[in-house]
């Protein structure tokens, strides 16, 4: 097993609003990265729903509202997402 502190998180919300803007698709796809070191998380409602599903780096305060998963893959890539190591 992996030293859970390697770890890059992304916490995605798994509340039922962002659930119906596809968050546990969008979830699955970034699970799919062939990426060292990222981890995604599904948490409990975030409480910022409306306009796209929830998606969080790890304690870095940025919330991203994601509305498809090509969108949070592209987001992902680009660097804006920024995850941190941390646990979820």
């Amino acid at each position: 097993m992996r030293n859970p502190l390697k770890f890059k998180n992304i916490k995605v919300c798994s509340g039922p609003g962002c659930k119906a803007w596809a968050s546990e698709k969008i979830a699955r796809e970034l699970e799919g990265l062939e990426m060292e070191g990222y981890k995604v998380c599904r948490v409990a409602c975030m409480r910022k729903c409306g306009g796209g599903a929830t998606v969080q780096a790890a304690h870095s305060g940025e919330l991203l509202k994601m509305r498809n998963p090509e969108e949070a893959l592209q987001v992902l890539v680009a660097g804006k997402l920024s995850p941190s190591p941390a646990f979820c």
